[in-house]
Parts: structure tokens; C-alpha cells; sequence
């Protein structure tokens, strides 16, 4: 349970961490933008404060409405430019002590001690402050009377620095003591002095409760937003809480730069906590600003105070820069090497790629020549096949032809045998004449031969069932002959029979089918002109019909 306890703690704080480190860059990055428009502010402040000036040009103005012109531009020239403060002050002193107002002399005063104050010429400033009767002051002036003289000690002890502080200390704690019992409650002075009292005695309970609910109540870009957020960063400081207060100090210097407030201290002091921890470009710029504000509201404590901080940071920053200078060279150097490096890699590749180019046209080449080679050898494959199949085609041929061949031969011994038992009974017998009768019989003879013709239609219709259809397809329609399955030929196509079986010669056709060699002349030169297209070699069509299986 203990485990689970911090592991939820632990995931908050680092949230919270994660969430306060956001919004600081964000911060920073909106304080760099401002400080890039700071001279569009200054020119509205100057645009302002010149509208004060004009109505000191109008004609008939009164002393008293000049010293309340003069009492303005004071208070608007206090954070701007000490100069212009300390004249329009002195001519508001001046105004009042004329007209004999204790009242206003009293109020102007104060306010030239404040300017006194800020400028570090403390000294003149609390003579100012003693000189006057505080007990002739209203409540409103005793607050502002018991603030100069607690802002006089807080600035001469800055000065100091640290040195024959606790007499300072001492006056500035009494003086604080005195503004927090004539401070009202529910205002800006008791929240802001109530605070920063409980802050110095650690008290942040108390100073939570009086800074916080008043925050709301300050407007934004102003000269007490700045000055609140500004006591928000020194609370955060006291509490160690270093990433909250450099969030208020951003804060605060962004609204001193948008409300033209050149007497500033959050701009150095972020400055100095950026350069602690190494960001030290915006330290740098930070700090130049400073300065520059200083130069600007020409006061000799905040010159003093930038001054001991810029040769540090400005020195550090000149290491960094000369730091990251050599990284660059060095960078450099090894760009440039790696770059030579790549160059010779890139000769070698180009030079590699044009070998591979060379080889992949060469392996083109030969890849052609392979494949006419490959052609080739298919043709060559498909002719010997071709060859194959005819050789087989013809081999089967001459096995039925043979068979057929000596079953008619076979049937023809015993033809002969019967008729030499036949002719050897009759002349044992005497039977001389029937021998003769039966010899020179013609019917016998024909008979014979058509029994050959029916016996060679047979075997070759069985060799070649299909060679009628196909030969029809060579013939006009109205051409064609009957197709009958009785496997006899006529005389016409038994003459192709024999062409097909490669008997071309016209005489050893006449001479097989016992006709005249004009007959067999005529049957090829009349089935010849029936053929439906003339320009083909009939006679070369017929030897190639082929059997089923082939």
C-alpha cells in the first residue's frame, strides 16, 4: 500500500514537473517575443506621457492644474526614465511650495524621495523622508511616506550587496512594521507588503492565503502585475520551488517590458538563473537588456547591479560561443572529410554501376542469343517430334499393311494349296477336262482381283478411318463423296489411297488397278478440278491426312 502510495505521488510530481517546464519554455518563448516588439511599447508609453505635455502648452493653465500635470508625468516617468522623473518632481515641489500646499508639498516630496531611492542616492532620499512631519500627512500619504522609506532601505541594501547589511535591516523591518499597521486589508499594498513579510519568516501558509486570492484582482501588463509576480517568484524562491520561480519571473519581466518599466529587476534576475543553468545565449540577451534599460532610465543602482552580472555572463557566453564555434569547425572538418570520403564512394559506385550496366547488356546480349537459340531448338524439337510422329505414324502404317499383307498372302497358300489338292485329285482321276474347264475360267480371275480391291479397301480404311472426310474438305461441297460404312472405295478415291500410301507414280497405279495408264490420268486430272482452292498442292494435301492417333 506504502509502494502504491508513492508510486501515485511520484506520478504526479512528475507531471506537475513535466506541466511546469512546458509552460516556462512557452513563457520564455512569449518573453522573447516581447522583447522584440519592446520599442512598439516604449513608443506607446512616450505617446502617453506626451499627452500629458500637451495640455502644459495650453494657454491659460493654472498653477494648480500644473502641478497635478507635473505630479502625473512624475509618477509616469518613476520606472521610465529618472531624469524626466526627478524634473517633473522637483517642478511639482516647486508648483506646491508656491502655492503654500503643505498637502501636495508633502505628496511631492515622497514621491521625489521614491525617485531618489531608485536612482541608489538613498542618502538624499531619506533626508527627504525625515525631513518631512509625518504626523501632518493624510493615511494615504503616510502609506506612501512608510512604503518610500521601507523601498529606500530594500534598494540601499541591494546596493550593498551583502555588506554592513543589519543596521539596514533593521531600520527597513521597522518602517515595514509601520506601512503593514496603517495598510488597509483588501488592498494591493496589505496583500503585497502582508506577503512578502510572511515570505521573510517563511510563512508560506499565511502568504499563500494573502498573495493568491488577490492575483485575480491585478490587471495584466502592468506596473503592479509586475511587481506582484515578481513577489510570487521571490515566495517560490524561498521555498526552493526554482522551475515556479523562474515561471513568475518570466511573468513579471514580460509585463515590465509591455508596461515600459525600465527600473526592473526580474529580466537580470531570470537572466541569473538561465546562466546557472547553462542556457547561456538568453542569459546573455537577458542580461544586454538589463543594461540597456539601465542606461535608459539612467540610475547608477541598476547599472551597478548589470554591470557585476554582464562581464560573467557576457565572458560565458563568449566561451560558449567560441565553444560551439570549434564544434562547428570540427563539424565542419569532418563534413568535409566525410564528403571526400562520399565523393570516392560515389566514383566507386558509378564506376561499379556502369560495370554492372556493361555486364547486365552483355547478360541482354546473350540472354537474346539464347533465346533465337531456344527458338530454334523449339523448332528443331518440334520438327523432330514432327519427325517422330510421322516415323511412328509410319511404322504403324507399314505393321498393318505388313499384317494385312500376309493374312491375304496367307489367305492366297491356301487358295493355291486347295487348288493343287483340287488339280492333282482330278488328274489321279482322269479329269483332265475340268482341269482345263477350271484354269481358263475368267469369272475366277475377276473375282480374284475384286476381292484384292476389297481387301486392300479394308486395310486401308482401317489405318485410315477418317480419310474420306478429310479428303471431302479438300473438294467443293457439291464435289464431295458419299461417305458409307461398308469401307469400300470407288476408283477415284482408291487412286489417292495409293497416292497417300506414297505410290505417286501413275503406271505402278495403272498397273495395281489392272487399268489404263490415260484412265488413271484421267481420275487424277478430274478429282484435280474439283478442288476448292486451286492454288494448293492437292496431291501434296492428300499425302498429309493423317490417322486419328497422329
Amino acid at each position: 500500500m506504502k509502494h502504491f502510495v508513492f508510486s501515485i505521488f511520484y506520478l504526479l510530481f512528475a507531471i506537475g514537473s513535466i506541466s511546469a517546464e512546458s509552460k516556462l519554455d512557452s513563457l520564455l518563448i512569449e518573453l522573447d517575443n516581447t522583447l522584440l516588439n519592446e520599442k512598439e511599447y516604449t513608443i506607446q508609453k512616450e505617446a502617453y506621457i506626451n499627452n500629458y505635455k500637451q495640455q502644459l502648452d495650453k494657454q491659460n493653465i493654472n498653477d494648480e492644474n500644473k502641478y497635478l500635470i507635473y505630479q502625473n508625468l512624475s509618477k509616469e516617468y518613476e520606472a521610465f526614465v529618472f531624469d524626466s522623473a526627478y524634473l517633473y518632481s522637483q517642478k511639482a515641489i516647486d508648483i506646491a511650495q508656491k502655492l503654500g500646499n503643505k498637502n501636495w508639498l508633502h505628496q511631492s516630496k515622497i514621491q521625489m524621495a521614491r525617485i531618489q531611492a531608485k536612482a541608489g542616492i538613498f542618502t538624499r532620499a531619506i533626508e527627504i523622508l525625515n525631513a518631512i512631519n509625518s504626523k501632518e500627512l493624510t493615511k494615504d500619504q503616510l502609506i506612501d511616506y512608510y512604503y518610500t522609506y521601507a523601498d529606500s532601505y530594500i534598494y540601499w541594501l541591494e546596493y550593498q550587496n551583502g555588506f554592513d547589511i543589519q543596521n539596514l535591516i533593521e531600520k527597513r523591518r521597522n518602517y515595514q512594521d509601520s506601512l503593514l499597521q496603517a495598510v488597509e486589508t483588501n488592498t494591493y499594498e496589505h496583500a503585497i507588503n502582508y506577503g512578502t513579510r510572511y515570505i521573510e519568516i517563511n510563512d508560506f501558509k499565511n502568504a499563500e492565503r494573502v498573495l493568491f486570492p488577490y492575483f485575480s484582482n491585478v490587471k495584466p501588463d502592468t506596473r503592479n502585475y509586475a511587481i506582484l509576480t515578481s513577489i510570487f517568484a521571490y515566495f517560490y524562491e524561498q521555498k526552493g520551488d526554482r522551475e515556479q520561480q523562474k515561471i513568475y519571473l518570466a511573468m513579471s519581466a514580460i509585463a515590465d517590458i509591455r508596461a515600459s518599466v525600465k527600473e526592473n529587476t526580474s529580466l537580470r534576475t531570470l537572466a541569473v538563473l538561465l546562466f546557472e543553468e547553462g542556457d547561456v545565449k538568453r542569459a546573455n540577451n537577458y542580461i544586454k537588456k538589463s543594461l540597456d534599460d539601465a542606461n535608459f532610465y539612467n540610475a547608477r543602482l541598476r547599472n551597478i547591479q548589470t554591470s557585476r552580472l554582464l562581464p560573467i555572463i557576457d565572458k560565458a557566453y563568449q566561451l560558449d560561443r567560441e565553444y560551439q564555434q570549434d564544434k562547428l569547425r570540427t563539424l565542419l572538418i569532418i563534413v568535409s572529410l566525410l564528403s571526400c570520403i562520399l565523393l570516392v564512394a560515389i566514383y566507386f559506385v558509378v564506376k561499379q554501376v556502369r560495370k554492372l550496366s556493361k555486364a547486365k547488356n552483355e547478360i541482354e546480349q546473350i540472354n537474346s542469343r539464347l533465346s533465337i537459340l531456344n527458338e530454334d531448338l523449339k523448332i528443331a524439337n518440334e520438327n523432330q517430334n514432327h519427325t517422330n510422329l510421322s516415323l511412328a505414324e509410319a511404322n504403324r502404317i507399314k505393321e498393318q499393311f505388313i499384317g494385312s499383307f500376309l493374312e491375304i498372302c496367307t489367305q492366297y497358300i491356301d487358295k493355291l494349296d486347295a487348288f493343287k489338292i483340287t488339280v492333282n485329285r482330278k488328274i489321279k482321276a482322269g479329269q483332265t477336262n475340268e482341269i482345263l474347264k477350271m484354269t481358263s475360267a475368267s469369272e475366277d480371275s475377276v473375282r480374284e482381283l475384286k476381292e484384292l480391291y476389297t481387301n486392300f479397301d479394308n486395310a486401308f480404311l482401317n489405318i485410315y478411318p477418317n480419310f474420306v472426310e478429310e479428303f471431302n474438305k479438300l473438294l467443293r461441297q457439291e464435289e464431295r463423296y458419299a461417305v458409307n460404312n461398308d469401307k469400300i472405295l470407288n476408283q477415284e478415291l482408291r487412286v489417292f489411297a495409293l497416292i497417300r500410301l506414297g505410290i505417286t507414280d501413275s503406271n505402278k497405279i495403272a498397273t495395281f488397278l489392272h487399268y489404263t495408264l490415260r484412265t488413271i490420268y484421267n481420275y487424277r486430272s478430274k478429282v484435280k478440278s474439283k478442288v476448292l482452292n486451286q492454288e494448293i498442292d492437292f496431291e501434296e494435301a492428300i499425302r498429309h491426312i493423317s490417322t486419328p492417333k497422329s
